[in-house]
């Protein structure tokens, strides 16, 4: 039987990969080796949530609760790792925590499995991981938190200001990745091991906003759920696959590398990447049951994307996003836009505009009108899942009293919008100027 080893990359989004590359020298060889999921966005900008949602392969699990602390699973599938122990595997977490007076506590991890193994020393740590490989099948998950802003205090002492600390929590968890590679090479186990590597979220250092200090668990812009995904497995051919993927696709994955037929029951369980993909990626930043936090100006934000676009719904409203043009998400496209009667974007009348913007919008209707196409999709797509949850909610006798309101999809988030013209405020959408754009236009 194939073993399995997951290697979580805590804190650690596609942008710190690339901005810290010098630092990763063996995450980066262990993905060259690897099928690297490169449209991959996180369900959730929260560890404890994407934790959740991986190992119950589905992004429902704690919305009955109306507050993050304290929400347990409700159980929609089965543990990844339950499954995994009744079909004859060592089941394990293993935890590098820099803080030994606050161990992990992780509802997640079911009771019926062995309790999380966990320390503040590396050589303890991967002494326990060669006792945990010495006999097989095994699964094991790989939490190595020094990349976590707070537990990189650890290395303060020793860098030169903030982006050096981080530099250097990423150097380190990289020496894990390399360490546990070679273990598994020398023990001859490397190529019967299945190596899952993933980063669970981003942090946004403010780039949105103070937040009460919140640089994770905010709202899902790309910059925080664009993480890696990397499969490093004998049956899969090196490769970048461009194909969407989301945290509740790991655990039907896993299991099909491992040859099991356990397919989830709940039916918005994530999907087999090896067999299909789906054509959205979702994500989260607070339960769907929970209310906004206006202390820390974070609103529960719920996004979806597509290979373009990232559309995100909140209180305030809708945020939509050219990813790969603006992965900061600092663009809300739908400021040059109105919404006409029927809830369909309408391209704003802009007088004495530079060529730059002629050649992206008004001289260039195809652009106008693919966003145009794609809001709608994204934006009916999104209020289904909105609306499932709620009725998720509803429908185990939860308090729903803070589930988002469906007026929040007819409305722009005005946040930014002053600031984003500065002085060049736009003229009315039926300004006789105004190109007469065929919205109709059916690109997907």
């Amino acid at each position: 039987m194939k073993n399995l080893v997951i290697l979580h990359l805590e804190s650690v989004s596609r942008q710190r990969l690339s901005a810290f590359a010098p630092v990763f020298p063996h995450t980066l060889r262990l993905m060259q080796e690897a099928a690297c999921f490169d449209n991959y966005m996180s369900s959730a900008t929260s560890t404890v949530m994407v934790l959740t949602y991986l190992m119950y392969a589905n992004d429902f699990e704690l919305d009955t609760s109306t507050q993050f602390h304290g929400a347990r699973p409700e159980r929609n599938n089965r543990n990844l790792f339950e499954v995994l122990q009744d079909t004859g595997y060592h089941a394990d977490l293993v935890c590098l925590n820099g803080f030994p007076a606050r161990p992990i506590s992780l509802a997640a991890w079911s009771g019926d499995l062995p309790p999380i193994w966990e320390t503040n020393d590396f050589p303890q740590l991967f002494a326990r991981l060669d006792e945990l490989t010495d006999a097989g099948p095994f699964a094991i998950y790989v939490w190595n938190l020094i990349t976590h802003i707070e537990h990189s205090l650890a290395l303060a002492p020793m860098s030169q200001g903030l982006t050096d600390r981080v530099g250097r929590a990423c150097g380190v968890a990289d020496h894990a990745v390399g360490t546990i590679r070679a273990m598994l090479e020398r023990k001859g186990l490397l190529d019967n091991t299945a190596i899952v590597l993933y980063g669970d979220h981003g942090d946004d250092c403010w780039t949105h906003g103070y937040k009460g200090g919140m640089i994770h668990g905010t709202e899902p812009y790309t910059d925080m759920v664009a993480t890696p995904l990397a499969i490093r497995d004998t049956s899969l051919a090196p490769a970048v696959r461009n194909v969407l993927a989301s945290t509740i696709d790991i655990a039907p994955t896993c299991l099909s590398l491992l040859g099991i037929d356990a397919e989830p029951a709940f039916p918005y369980s994530g999907v087999d990447l090896l067999a299909g993909t789906s054509p959205f990626a979702y994500s989260q930043n607070f339960t769907a049951g929970q209310p906004d936090s206006p202390e820390l100006d974070i609103a529960k934000t719920f996004a979806i994307t597509d290979d373009t676009y990232t559309l995100l719904v909140s209180s305030r409203g809708l945020a939509m996003f050219a990813h790969r043009l603006d992965p900061g998400n600092h663009c809300n496209l739908l400021h040059l836009f109105t919404l006409d009667g029927a809830g369909r974007p309408a391209l704003r009348s802009f007088a004495n505009t530079a060529a730059h913007f002629i050649a992206a919008w008004i001289a260039n209707p195809q652009s106008a009108a693919h966003l145009a196409s794609a809001f709608v999709w994204l934006r009916d797509a999104l209020r289904a899942r909105v609306d499932a949850k709620r009725d998720y909610i509803v429908g185990r006798g939860a308090n729903s009293d803070h589930a988002l309101d469906r007026d929040c999809f007819a409305k722009i988030d005005p946040r930014g919008r002053e600031q984003f013209y500065g002085t060049h405020a736009p003229a009315s959408p039926t300004d006789a100027a105004m190109p007469a754009f065929d919205f109709s236009w059916k690109l997907r």
